[in-house]
């Protein structure tokens, strides 16, 4: 049987990549790819797959073809889908399959509550090491600010149909008010930055053309893990940016408005003893050199690294 990873041909998301290159480093064999989105209509090779990430756009495809024997470690379920993954069948297939490794507590405790035998894992980005990325291995000054408050940022919903005309004209009103909160708060963070020493190198985990062939993304994921290693200090607003700085011991400050919205905060519960977050309100009286290298608990790290290298020897 094939060991397998997640693709993610639809995603502009770097972060879907960082978590396949960590779950690609644990294994001793070059593994297949399946798209996260297919899983019930796979047909190829019998498979192995490392079930981390976040779950689903589409869960009208899961549970996964009988091809694939799920390893389920840093599985995250999107609470606007929570009823469709915990329906009956889905139900059945976890419980086939448990122990269910959860990213996060909102997981836990909803697989638990469904009579799932469950655990918080926390996600195999805590396992990258920082040797692996570091090209230079002078010690780094600058600042690395990535994607931060993204979320917070409003988008206009665009004409499609009548059927979203509600929608719209709701989404119109409110984005005056959406884009002064946004704006305020990106003047928070130019103001704190300019009063910094160090030089501020800004990128994204949001990539612009999500057509690209996978394989150019995860070179993209790679060039970012490589500058995450590079940098003094990381500040993100991106889950899959804080926790590979905070694998590498590397400081991070994770700026948290817009992040309120279950969608959001249940990617962060259990995170909270990794992640120093902050409100771009609370930055006037924040000092960065007051910010300590992050620990991780060695038994989190040699959980996730069982789970993976056991059922692959």
């Amino acid at each position: 049987m094939k060991p397998a990873v997640l693709d993610y041909p639809k995603s502009d998301n770097l972060g879907d990549y960082v978590q396949s290159i960590a779950a690609k480093m644990m294994l001793s064999e070059d593994p297949i790819s399946i798209d996260r989105e297919k899983l019930n209509s796979y047909s190829g090779t019998p498979a192995c797959l490392i079930m981390n990430g976040w779950f689903m756009e589409n869960p009208k495809n899961w549970p996964p073809s009988t091809q694939i024997t799920p390893l389920f470690v840093s599985f995250h379920i999107n609470p606007t889908v929570a009823k469709q993954m915990t329906s009956p069948a889905s139900i059945a297939y976890m419980k086939r399959h448990e122990p269910i490794g959860c990213r996060d507590l909102y997981t836990t405790e909803l697989l638990i509550s469904k009579g799932i035998k469950a655990y918080f894992s926390g996600c195999l980005t805590l396992t990258l090491n920082r040797e692996i990325f570091l090209k230079n291995t002078n010690q780094s000054k600058s600042i690395l600010v990535i994607s931060v408050l993204e979320r917070l940022k409003p988008k206009r919903v665009k004409w499609k149909n009548k059927d979203n005309l509600v929608l719209l004209g709701s989404q119109w009103l409110k984005y005056p008010f959406k884009n002064v909160k946004y704006k305020r708060a990106m003047r928070r963070v130019d103001r704190f930055l300019v009063t910094q020493p160090e030089t501020v190198i800004k990128r994204s985990q949001i990539i612009s053309n999500p057509n690209i062939p996978p394989a150019q993304k995860e070179t993209l994921a790679m060039e970012q893990l490589q500058a995450i290693a590079s940098a003094k200090l990381v500040i993100t607003s991106r889950i899959h940016s804080a926790l590979p700085a905070i694998a590498m011991g590397i400081p991070v400050l994770f700026l948290s408005d817009g992040l309120s919205h279950i969608n959001q905060s249940s990617r962060l519960k259990g995170m909270e003893s990794f992640l120093r977050m902050e409100k771009t309100k609370g930055l006037k009286n924040l000092k960065l050199e007051h910010i300590p290298k992050p620990k991780i608990g060695k038994e989190i790290v040699a959980t996730l690294e069982k789970a993976v290298r056991t059922r692959f020897q």
